[in-house]
């Protein structure tokens, strides 16, 4: 028997679910058991680091079901809080808070309390983010079109092989390029309207040495082997006639070492930071006097941007800035590259210059970890309290996808949707970039069926591969995965070639070219299918109330009151068939098969359930 109920995700127990807004009463309903009795409940929250600090007395609501209910109203300023109940007239014990399996559990001290994120928002959410796929492309992987010159000492291979982990030397110089351009991209636009893409993002397509393009040389112009400002304007053009938008790769935590702002190795003349005490950059970086100087993550060619310095943040995201410049050239908006190394200085102006370039700007933060309490560097970040980022990268969600679908754990998935669910404000859950792998991670197809390799070598993972077997098993898993991915809240997006299974461990084999002509058809169909479903608008902005999570077995509703749409979603990766209660007549949007109140889920088995309009 529970004692104590509360769950925050249920309106019936937190009347706003999620962050809440600043000054925006809200309401808190916790069920007692009547044979505790308690004489009194309480409600204490207290700030994070305001120093805020209150007690609420509870008041006893409508009872029923051998339960007492106890409400406090609440309303708040903008910031982060933590609150529990304290009982009073209780024996032993007498406070409640949220336990490891986030149910609400009684202790005799320490209680874990539960997290309340309240927001003040300043931007509107760009409206088109969630309606439809994003694709992520590397460029130089993507597709070629017309003839790609190497230049400086750069290595040109054939489509198809497999990227260099290093070069003969043993030294790794990233210098191996492919071919991929932005006519490429253009190229390929039917291709990706087919998928439903409806945003596309680009990895960086700026100036650098590296095939990554991570060591930006010169923000102001595309680099020369991807093609000209006249072929960027190409794509936006094309793209907008088929609805797609274009968001670009900001990377402005770091630039590279030779690039015309640092210039270590004199390039560019004699100019630069590192050559010249006088140069306009100097100021950028912290140069120490024994010619060291700091970098990202100890990486020397990647000098790190002070991101105090005023002519720095004025390059960035004055009125000419890099922000604004490319937003005038027709991107719809940026991600932002290791956004948790970004000073709140510096990305609170990187904001404010995109929104007044562009309204509708989209700033999407990568960041691995809860971006609701995010602590980097012993500060608290504020990422999502309705003045910074409309969007991050759900690196949360994609590992506990991958936990539960590669081993059953639907404990891990459950978790994590809890978290999301009630630390994040409504606007954000829904924008959320949602992602299977990234140029970053390990290929999604062989990180659910390929052999664990985290700790090998990159030889050993340049020599591996997946078995047949695995190559099946892997696919019968992705289509598993992708249909979470595309049914939960928030939006999929697509790492290329993801969509025609392709394999690789991680960087750089993760980076390999798109197998055009080669694809895997079948999965192929399957992505085009779902990215069908993306088309209806409760996936966008749908209600999502969690159903089952036991047994192997996942299972969610999405709820669209304006059109009245129901759906229900449901995973079996249990060992055992289960049989899921639905109440109603659904039918699969996968196969068209019609269920009665009853759906038997055989393992691995998927469906993707509409309710018939009556």
């Amino acid at each position: 028997m529970d004692y104590v109920r509360y769950n925050p995700t249920d309106e019936f127990h937190k009347s706003i679910v999620g962050a809440v807004a600043e000054n925006v009463q809200f309401g808190i309903r916790l069920q007692i058991h009547q044979k505790v009795a308690p004489t009194c409940v309480r409600l204490v929250i207290y700030g994070d680091s305001n120093g805020f600090y209150k007690e609420y007395t509870m008041y006893l609501d409508h009872s029923g079901d051998g339960y007492d209910n106890f409400v406090a109203d609440v309303k708040l300023k903008k910031g982060l809080y933590w609150y529990y109940f304290v009982m009073d007239g209780v024996t032993f014990e007498r406070y409640i808070g949220i336990d490891d399996n986030q149910r609400a559990c009684m202790y005799y001290d320490s209680v874990r309390p539960w997290q309340l994120s309240v927001y003040k928002k300043q931007y509107d959410t760009p409206t088109w983010l969630n309606g439809g796929v994003m694709y992520q492309i590397m460029v130089d992987r993507f597709c070629a079109t017309g003839d790609t010159v190497a230049n400086e000492d750069k290595i040109l291979r054939h489509w198809g092989e497999q990227p260099f982990f290093r070069e003969e030397d043993g030294v790794v110089r990233n210098r191996d390029f492919f071919g991929g351009n932005i006519k490429g991209v253009t190229s390929k636009l039917p291709y990706l309207a087919s998928l439903n893409v409806k945003t596309i993002y680009l990895n960086p397509i700026f100036k650098a040495y590296s095939n990554h393009k991570y060591d930006t040389e010169d923000y102001e112009i595309i680099d020369p082997m991807f093609g000209t400002l006249e072929d960027f304007t190409e794509l936006i053009e094309q793209a907008d006639k088929y609805g797609i938008k274009v968001i670009l790769d900001g990377v402005f935590n770091h630039v590279g070492a030779s690039s015309k702002y640092f210039n270590r190795d004199r390039k560019y003349g004699d100019g630069g930071a590192y050559n010249d005490v006088n140069s306009p950059y100097r100021d950028w970086f912290n140069i120490y006097p024994d010619g060291s100087y700091e970098c990202w993550w100890n990486f020397q060619s990647l000098p790190r941007v002070n991101a105090f310095n005023a002519d720095a943040q004025k390059y960035f995201t004055g009125k000419n800035g890099i922000v604004r410049q490319w937003l005038k050239a027709g991107a719809s908006g940026w991600r932002l590259d290791v956004v948790d190394e970004i000073a709140d200085e510096m990305l609170d102006k990187i904001v404010t210059a995109a929104k007044k370039e562009k309204p509708d700007a989209v700033i999407i933060g990568e960041v691995w970890e809860d971006a609701s309490n995010k602590v980097d560097y012993g500060v608290r970040r504020h990422y999502l309290d309705g003045s910074q980022l409309d969007s991050v990268m759900n690196y949360p969600l994609m590992n506990a996808i991958i936990a539960f679908v590669r081993d059953g754990n639907e404990s891990a998935l459950s978790h994590v949707v809890f978290d999301l669910v009630n630390n994040y404000p409504g606007y954000i859950r829904n924008n959320l970039m949602n992602i299977l792998g990234t140029h970053d991670t390990i290929r999604i197809l062989t990180n659910l069926a390929g052999n664990r390799l985290d700790n090998a070598s990159k030889e050993v993972m340049a020599h591996t591969k997946l078995t047949d077997q695995q190559y099946k098993e892997g696919c019968k898993l992705l289509k598993i995965a992708a249909v979470l991915q595309y049914t939960m809240f928030g939006f999929p997006c697509v790492y290329y070639g993801d969509e025609v299974a392709m394999e690789g461990y991680k960087d750089p084999f993760c980076r390999c070219c798109y197998p055009w002509g080669e694809e895997n058809k079948l999965m192929l169909d399957f992505y085009r299918r779902l990215g069908e479903l993306r088309k209806l608008s409760v996936f966008a902005d749908g209600h999502f109330h969690q159903l089952v999570a036991e047994k192997g077995v996942y299972a969610f509703e999405r709820v669209d009151t304006d059109t009245q749409t129901q759906v229900i979603v449901a995973v079996n990766r249990g060992s055992d068939g289960y049989n899921l209660y639905l109440g109603d007549v659904y039918e699969d949007a996968l196969t068209g098969r019609k269920y009665n109140n009853t759906c038997h889920l055989q393992r691995n088995g998927y469906v993707i359930l509409i309710r018939p309009h009556a």
